[in-house]
Parts: structure tokens; sequence; C-alpha cells
């Protein structure tokens, strides 16, 4: 298989020198090209790498190679972003999303192989979903709400704050606002659900189970099997090997300064969309 150049344009321009950029691993390059100053329109970066996927003449492994050489090829380029963030002291400099540097241009430095490993690879942006409410259901909503004296959920709040920043590239704040979502949501509920059902034991026994030293995910599986029979890890398919998966990367992310990816960031919003609605049901 000869050699794949992919490439994107960013929707930034990048005060950056021509060149070769490398990680800190070897072989890992991102080259940034010389945008086109071209009067009346406003400059953008263009930056490509090149790959060598496996030969294969199955269209769908076609189609997997090309999708992780353009995975690998943002992975590059938000590392690059960080620090040119980082240095430039640019806060509007953020991670990007695959619908945000779509399409993926694919191009042979070699011999040419079959159209299939050449063409565009697209995605399309998918926002926040609005609510649909005709205009007197959201006119009472909001009537309604005023009226309690209360604020909106947090809940509610926080996972349009994870959608937002899910949207906009920001995947780091994305997971840590859905796991505060979790946080708050599943131990307010819980601690309720353990004082109904612990009502007449030991007060200490009560405080053991709502404490930090009764571990999260035991609160989600065996503590929630005992108070209210709806145990997380139960929950069908791999929804606890996902939970497990994303609280790791949210402990990472605090304990060790960790970044995450579009995938690690859309999967904490389903969990915390998930326990949200369980925690509302029991």
């Amino acid at each position: 298989m000869p050699e794949l150049q992919v490439s994107v344009v960013l929707p930034y321009y990048l005060r950056l020198a021509e060149g070769d950029y490398q990680t800190s691993q070897a072989g890992e390059v991102v080259q940034v090209v010389a945008p086109l100053l071209l009067e009346g329109t406003v400059p953008c970066t263009s930056v490509r790498a090149l790959f060598t996927p496996e030969e294969s003449a199955d269209l769908d492994e076609m189609h997997k190679r090309r999708v992780r050489c353009g995975e690998q090829l943002l992975r590059r380029i938000n590392r690059l972003l960080r620090w040119y963030r980082s240095v430039s002291r640019q806060a509007d400099i953020t991670e990007l999303t695959r619908a945000q540097v779509s399409p993926f241009q694919f191009a042979a430095t070699g011999a040419a192989p079959p159209a299939e490993w050449t063409a565009p690879l697209e995605y399309e942006a998918v926002g926040p979903q609005p609510a649909v409410l005709t205009l007197e259901q959201t006119t009472q909503a909001v009537h309604d709400g005023l009226a309690s004296g209360n604020d909106p959920d947090v809940a509610d709040l926080f996972l349009l704050d994870a959608e937002r920043a899910l949207h906009q590239g920001r995947f780091r704040e994305t997971v840590l606002f859905c796991w505060s979502t979790i946080d708050s949501v599943f131990n307010r509920r819980y601690g309720a659900l353990v004082d109904a059902a612990l009502l007449d034991e030991w007060g200490e026994a009560r405080d053991f189970f709502k404490g930090l030293d009764f571990k999260l995910r035991n609160k989600m599986s065996a503590g929630m099997h005992l108070v209210a029979n709806r145990s997380l890890f139960r929950e069908p398919g791999d929804f606890w090997q996902r939970l497990s998966a994303s609280y790791s990367k949210r402990n990472a992310i605090i304990h060790r300064g960790e970044n995450a990816s579009e995938d690690e960031a859309t999967q904490a919003v389903a969990v915390a969309r998930q326990i949200v609605r369980i925690m509302r049901e029991v």
C-alpha cells in the first residue's frame, strides 16, 4: 500500500512556521502548511500527515482504516492546538471535532491506489437538539418554573453545558460536566433512598452507606441493589463497562491532567443521560 496523505483545513489561522511538528512519539508528525492569504478571504491553516495503512480490497476494511487515519491525524492536531492555545494565550482556540475539520482529504504519494482509498471522508455536525415543544407548552413551562421559586434541576443545565462543550471540541470539560451531573443527581437520590430504606437503623451505619468510604461504584452497584433493587451493574448490555471506563477517564483528567477524545466525551454524555434517567425512575 502506498503512503496516504491525509489533510484537513482548520477553522483557525495559526501563526506558526510551515513545516513538520513532531510529537513525543517517534515518527508521529503533523505538517503545518502555509495558508493562502488571499485578499477578501479569511485565512485558515491546513495541516496534513502521512500514513501507511495495511492493504485491503474489502470496502468496509478500507473505510475503517481511512477512518483510523483521520482520527490519528485529529489527535495530533488537537495536541498541537492545546500547545498553541497555551503558548499564544488565545482562549478561543480550542480542540476540534471530526465534523469541524471535515472533509478529510486523502491523496496517494506513490502509485495510485483504488479510488476508494482516496475519496474524501466527511462528517456532519450534530449539535445539541432543542426540545420539540409548542409555543404554548414552552410558555406554560417557563411560567410554572418561575412561579415555583426554584431553579431548573442541575442535571438539565449541566448536561446542556456538556453537550455544548462536546459540540465545541472541549472534550475534557464535557467529561467533567457529565460527572458533575452524575455526582449531584446520583448522590442526592441515593442518599434519600438509603435514608428511606434504613430509617430505623443505626445512624452511623446509614452514614457509612452514604459516605466516601463506601466508594461511588459500590453505591451504584451493591448499594443500589440493597436500597432500591436497581443495580447499575445489572443494567442491560455493556452499560457498566462504559460507566467504569468513563469514571476512570474522569479520574485521569482530575488526578493526572489527562486529555479526553471526542469518543470519550460522547460516551460520558450517554452515560450521564442514562444515570439521570435511572435515578429519576427509582
